[in-house]
Formats: C-alpha cells, structure tokens, sequence
C-alpha cells in the first residue's frame, strides 16, 4: 500500500507537470508536411472506441477504426501525403480488416503508392499487406501462411484431477461456451459452427489474396495446404516482392518521396493524428446542424459502472452515453457500434430497455464490428436497424449456466461443512456442497425464463414469431452474410456504410457530412486522477469477488491501474479473457456469452 501511494503521488506529478502538452481528449491538430507518408501499423489491434487513456510511456492503446477510415480517405486527395506504408495488422477481426482493406482498394485509385513492410506476422498482417504495389519482406522474417485454425484448451480432465465438478446447462445444442470446462474435445454442433466460420474466413482470404496478387486462387490455396514461412519462399511464389531490411526500405521511400537526397528524414504520421487533422481541414463539409452520436460497445458486457479498462462494457455507463445521445436536441441519430461476444444477460436487458427509450427519441442504429453476438446480439436487437459486415461473428442466441462446485475438493483436503438455514433452499447453489437436483430443477428454470426473454427480444425487433426465431438461434453463431440471409440483419456493410444510412436518413446533403459525437466522451485530467484513486484503493466499482479472482492470479489493484496508464504490455488479452469469465461465471451464474472468440486468423 505504502508502494502504491508513493507511486500513485509520482504519476500525479508527471500528470499534472505534463497538463500542458499531454492531451487526454487529442484535440490538438498536429501539423502534416509536403511529402509525407501515411504509417498504417496496428501492433496491437484496433480499437472501436474513439476516446482512449494514451499511454504515458511505451505504445499507445491503440488507434480506432474509425480514425484509420478517416485517415485513408483524406489521404488519397491530400497532396501532402505521397502514399501509405503498411505494417502489421495483429488483433483485428475479419470484418475490421476487410473493411480496411476495401478503403485501401479505392485508395489506389488516386494513384498513389501503397508498401508494404513485414518482418514477422501470419495472415492478418499479410491480408492488408497484399493489397500493396510492393511488399518487402525482411530476410529473415517468419511469416505464417498456413491456414486458420487453432488449438482450443478444455479444462475437464484438470478440473476432474482438482476435484472440482461443473455443471453446464446451454440453451440450446450450438451454445457451447461452457463445454470447456464440462467436455474433453468440441461437441458436434459446437465443431460444425467454427468450422463454418474458418471455412467462410479461408475462402475470403483466398480469394482476396489472389485478386490483390494476380495469381490463381489454385495457388493460393496449395500455398496454405504446404504451408509458406521463411522469406525467400514468399518471394519465389509471387506472395512479395522483394527482401530487404528496414533500413533498406526506410531508404527506398526516401528516394520515393525525395528524389535521391536520402539524408533527409522521413516525414510519417500515424492514423490517429492524421485523422485529427484531416476534420479539421475539411470542416467546412461537415453540416453542423445535423449531429450522429456514435457510441462505442466494446469488450464483455457486465453489470455496473466503466473502470476506465478499453474493453468492457459496463451496463451503467454505457446506458449514460445512450441517455445523454438521447436527449441531446442538437443530436439527430445515434450509431451503436458492437464489438462484443456477450456477457452478462441481466446488463444486457438493461441496455435493451435504454435503447428502447432512445429509439422512442430519434433513429437507433447497431453497427457491428468484428464480433457482436450473445449479449452483443441482444443489445442489438434494441435498435431499429441492425448492420454487419459479412464477416461479422454475430448470432449465438442462447444462454448458458456454468457452475463450478468444489465439494470434491474441500472433501480431498480434509474439510467438511455442516449445514444451517431457516428455510430448505437456503444453501442453493452453494459451490462448496453437492449440487441437489431440486437446485438443477431451480436453475435449468432460470435459463428457460432468460433464453426465452432474448427469443423475444429478438422476435419483436425481427417483427417475426418467437418459434420462427428458435428454429434459427438454438445458441448458433453465423456469419454476418449468414445472419442477413436468415433474416437477424437488416443491412450488410461497416461502420462508414452505417453511417451513410444515418446521414441520408436525417437528411444530411450528399456533399456535405454530419458532425459526429463519440462516446464514451473524453475523460479530463482529474477524472482521470479520480478514478485511478478509486480503483486504486478498492472504492472503484469492481466487486470483492472480482477482487478476489484478481488477487488469487497475482494482480495487484496497483498492477491494473498503472498498466493502464503506462500502457498494457502485449499477451495480456488472454489473461484478461480468463479473468473475465471467471468474475462473470462467480457474479452471474447464467450468461449470454458467445463460445471462445475466433481470432483472425
């Protein structure tokens, strides 16, 4: 404690010695020069929400896609920037990706250049880069190029060996988030609806890569089956251009941009700033007087307030964001862009009921992203408009219950537990006790009465009947081209064609756009302050049980916080992952949770 208030006090002093210069809202607009060169480089994925913490040392917390559209766009008639080097494209899902991809496509066509650079990667990060005039590949650079696929963890036989048991209810055959820990291997239906997604997945990326390489989707397709990975062998098969070292492409853009005076420096800016100033240089396009709120739902969804951690959706505050989109006059429509595989059931209703109190207001949106499906799914169903790419994860219309009991365990150490209550279900669902089957009976209710609350939510926004929707959830994930084909989507497209269908919608000009409004808004300097102290010293909005998950894996309150400000470190996600579920499975015993995301690639 002693440790954390004197490193508490020494980042308030750099806080407060940098207010000047460091910008936690980024509305400064940075300065761009003649011969520049757009940086497209997303280390660590992209972000949906707009206005994130920056981090005061290391790699910022990423840039959102919304910017990256933006910067591209303006960028291809921006005599100031000559071209666009590509870099890597780690932790963005298909649908992010694609839509990229599509905006670099009608980049090309200005004329300018676009290269790429890789010196590591898999297919995500070669995906944008085929799109490239030239990729250069460093010498001795490992690329996978092998397919999609993975390895997915089940927990039974460890949970067996601990003596812990798990009872698992999903409704229905295809929700199986919770067979981790209750099977050894996938179910049938659970095996049949990721190998949809990574065949649909396979299939884009083929064909994609073959357009953007000129060779045969034949040849793409062998190279997967054999497998590409050294450097040499993506330039023998027409996969890049040429290799070379970071400095040897450094010095090639140079000549590129500045002739063969190659002592000068190169003048890069990145999506986030570029983005800044491209707003404020075509102002004058924006029609003031019609305002789209765009709000941001990103991360699991869980009942109460925002920590401040990038992806989470805390009920509470994003139903505040809805609210003050909603009754703002001056704002016309409002975007509810989904990034999100679920959570929990109970915040999810909360935010239906807030959606529906807006819609009663103004147009309502739900734009999705790389995944919005379970929970995801559920809130969106609490717009009048629904848009996914075709690559969106989406659907998984069910709940689960996964309760751990540890009575096995507490009997292998020794430890016995004798009974008192004042009533006979007074002990339900203890995890220390043998599940009784009037406690099965009890809960199997419970998820009847919230899978059929969601089966009509999702009827009345579909304007179809609940049995007509059961034949089609059954707790299956579809693609977004799947999803509109059964008739869960209204509109296939991204972010930018939603926000197409809002301007025309609230009768914005075709040569003008709208303002936009993003939420969650900009946190100032002593919001900021306030909320590291809260968390900080256990006065944030995080339960004692997610205390207790936290303290048992060795992070400290003090750990989380100056992760987020000093910038979380890279192959966390996972961690974060586990310790989301296990907080979300011990507040909330049923969940409208999606099965383990399915990464690209």
């Amino acid at each position: 404690m002693v440790l954390g208030i004197v490193l508490l006090v020494a980042l308030v002093a750099v806080l407060l010695s940098s207010a000047g210069s460091f910008s936690f809202g980024g509305d400064e607009t940075p300065t761009v020069r003649e011969h520049s060169v757009l940086v497209l480089n997303f280390p660590n994925g992209i972000r949906e929400r707009q206005h994130s913490l920056p981090a005061l040392f290391g790699t910022s917390q990423g840039t959102s896609l919304l910017d990256v559209i933006s910067a591209i766009r303006y960028a291809a008639r921006d005599s100031k920037v000559d071209g666009i080097l590509l870099r890597r494209a780690q932790g963005l899902g298909l649908a992010q990706a694609r839509e990229i991809r599509r905006e670099l496509l009608e980049f090309k066509k200005s004329g300018k250049w676009i290269y790429a650079f890789l010196d590591k990667g898999n297919e995500a990060d070669y995906y944008l880069a085929s799109v490239a005039d030239t990729i250069f590949v460093a010498p001795l650079a490992m690329i996978e190029f092998n397919g999609f696929g993975g390895a997915i963890p089940f927990f039974k036989n460890l949970s067996d060996k601990l003596g812990i048991s798990w009872t698992v209810i999903q409704r229905e055959e295809y929700k199986s988030a919770g067979e981790q820990f209750s099977r050894t291997r996938f179910s049938e239906p659970a095996r049949e609806e990721v190998l949809d997604i990574l065949r649909q997945r396979h299939r884009i990326f083929v064909a994609d890569v073959a357009a953007s390489r000129g060779i045969p989707e034949s040849t793409v397709e062998q190279l997967l089956s054999s497998g590409v990975y050294q450097a040499e062998d993506f330039v023998r098969y027409g996969l890049a251009t040429a290799l070379a070292t970071e400095q040897q492409v450094s010095d090639f853009l140079k000549r590129r941009t500045f002739g063969a005076d190659t002592s000068k420096k190169l003048r890069l800016v990145r999506p986030q700033s570029y983005a800044r100033y491209a707003r404020a240089q075509s102002s004058e396009q924006v029609d003031k007087a019609h305002t789209i709120a765009i709000i941001a739902a990103e991360g699991g969804i869980r009942s109460g307030k925002r920590s401040g951690e990038a992806d989470e959706i805390a009920s509470a505050s994003l139903c505040q964001d809805i609210r003050k989109a909603a009754d703002d006059t001056t704002i016309k429509a409002i975007i509810l862009r989904i990034n999100s595989p679920g959570g929990s059931a109970q915040a999810s209703e909360e935010i239906w009921f807030e959606l529906q109190r807006a819609r009663a207001k103004k147009p309502v949106y739900a734009s999705m992203s790389a995944v919005a499906a379970s929970g995801g799914y559920y809130i969106a169903t609490g717009c009048d408009t629904i848009i996914a790419a075709a690559e969106t994860v989406t659907g998984s219309i069910g709940v689960i219950a996964a309760i751990p009991n540890f009575s096995s365990l507490m009997k292998s150490v020794g430890v016995t537990f004798d009974t008192l209550g004042s009533s006979p279900n007074a002990t339900f669902m203890n995890p220390f006790l043998p599940m009784r089957s009037v406690d099965r009976l009890q809960l199997e209710r419970m998820i009847d009465t919230i899978y059929t609350r969601f089966l009509e939510r999702v009827a009345s926004n579909r304007k179809r009947s609940v049995a007509d929707i059961r034949s089609i959830a059954r707790g299956r994930v579809w693609t977004g081209e799947a999803a509109a084909e059964r008739g869960l989507v209204d509109v296939v497209g991204g972010l930018a064609d939603a926000i197409e269908l809002a301007k025309r919608r609230i009768g914005v000009a075709p040569d003008k756009r709208p303002r936009l409004k993003f939420y969650p808004e900009p946190e100032d300097l002593a919001t900021v302050i306030k909320r590291i102290i809260e968390d900080a010293t256990g006065g944030g909005d995080d339960d004692d049980e997610t205390r207790l998950v936290y303290r048992a894996l060795g992070i400290t309150p003090w750990q989380r916080v100056l992760a987020e400000i000093v910038g979380r470190p890279s192959g966390t996600d996972e961690l974060r992952r586990v310790i989301g579920l296990v907080a979300m499975v011990r507040r909330e015993p049923v969940l409208a949770l999606m099965p383990r995301s399915i990464p690209f690639p």
